[in-house]
């Protein structure tokens, strides 16, 4: 597995964690999240400037573009994810907990992280455009199937659970969804684009 992939788990597992410190300390820590997402843009621009200056093997621009959205939607998807094992708590602003506050507070820092993430050469070539579409078949499949299985769930539910699905509940969940989605494509653009550049980190920038 590319080890962007594995951050992208990484960033999962953190979005998960800042939930549940969140509802266990009664606090808000979606500020961690942001300043976290940020410092990372920061140093992977610096890391990828210094790379183009010494071996030329840094990623393009559209798949940098790919890694840093990627990344906040991971965090975003994470926190949701913990915020649905508590079925018991309201999600709603001012509800007793800091989960929607922390959900927005990092969407902000996704926003700041993008136009500090923005540079110059965002040309697409082919082998961008194809690995976009790739990556967004994949999503689009993962949307339908995952949006198909969730209204049969909600068809077949039992009526002793049809309180617990408000129509607030049911749209934050297909919000997630969208999230599970844009996952499965930039998954998939990651993968395409270590497949597509390990024969040139392999064979090194004096080849």
């Amino acid at each position: 597995m590319p080890k962007s992939v594995l951050f992208l788990l990484c960033a999962i597992a953190f979005g998960c964690g800042l939930a549940l410190i969140s509802i266990y300390m009664a606090f808000p820590v979606g500020w961690v999240g942001g300043l976290a997402l940020i410092g990372w843009v920061l140093i992977a621009k610096r890391r990828w400037e210094d790379l183009q200056a010494t071996t030329g093997l840094e990623p393009g621009g559209p798949e940098r573009k790919v890694r840093f959205d990627a990344v906040g939607i991971a965090l975003l998807f994470g926190h949701s994810m913990a915020g649905y094992a508590f079925p018991e708590i309201d999600l709603h602003v001012g509800k007793g907990n800091f989960l929607a506050i922390d959900s927005w507070t990092m969407i902000a820092a996704m926003l700041v992280a993008s136009l500090l993430s923005r540079q110059g050469k965002n040309i697409q070539d082919e082998r961008d455009v194809a690995i976009k579409a790739r990556g967004t078949k994949a999503g689009y499949l993962a949307l339908i199937s995952i949006l198909v299985i969730f209204s049969l769930a909600l068809a077949i539910l039992p009526p002793k659970y049809i309180p617990t699905f408000s129509y607030f509940v049911i749209g934050n969940i297909q919000i997630t969804v969208i999230l599970a989605s844009l996952l499965v494509k930039f998954s998939i653009q990651l993968i395409e684009y270590t497949k597509d550049t390990e024969p040139a980190y392999a064979m090194g920038p004096d080849e």
